[in-house]
């Protein structure tokens, strides 16, 4: 099979224009989060970076492609931007996309939980007290206490 480069016209044949939103859904191959996938000369590529690529121009070392539309299927190069991973991570998290606290699904305690145990950490309650009683472990217990966890509230 014959290497295919990225194209203008490769990436619009594989989208679902919808007009509502102005989104080009991606229609072709996806990983498992979602974000579109393109196969050129043997390698795998994020579609919504090479649709960058092919319409805007060359992504810079280190730059991630954020989402205007905030559509991981989006390959529009008018909703795509270019930010570094902190500027990625403060732009999901400005508009509550972000899976913090009990909005993670692998999350143990609620954030009424955590607010109990930064109270109870300052009165005479151990570690290993407070970990039993929340069924987490010391370490997690630690880690609320010296504000690297649950400090996003």
């Amino acid at each position: 099979m014959k290497a295919k480069p990225i194209t203008k016209d490769r990436i619009e044949s594989k989208v679902e224009r919808i007009p509502e939103s102005g989104c080009w859904v991606w229609m072709g191959a996806t990983t498992m989060r979602g974000y579109g996938q393109i196969e050129s000369f043997n390698r795998k590529h994020y579609a919504h970076r090479a649709s960058y690529e092919a319409f805007i121009g060359p992504i810079p070392e280190g730059m991630n492609v954020c989402h205007a539309c905030d559509n991981v299927y989006c390959v529009n190069p008018a909703h795509l931007f270019l930010g570094t991973q902190k500027q990625n991570l403060e732009d999901m998290a400005r508009k509550r996309r972000s899976t913090l606290g009990e909005r993670n699904p692998m999350a143990k305690l609620s954030t009424k939980d955590v607010e109990d145990i930064k109270y109870l950490i300052t009165t005479e309650v151990s570690n290993k007290s407070l970990a039993l009683k929340y069924g987490v472990s010391t370490k997690t217990i630690n880690l609320i206490k010296q504000g690297k966890r649950w400090n996003h509230g």
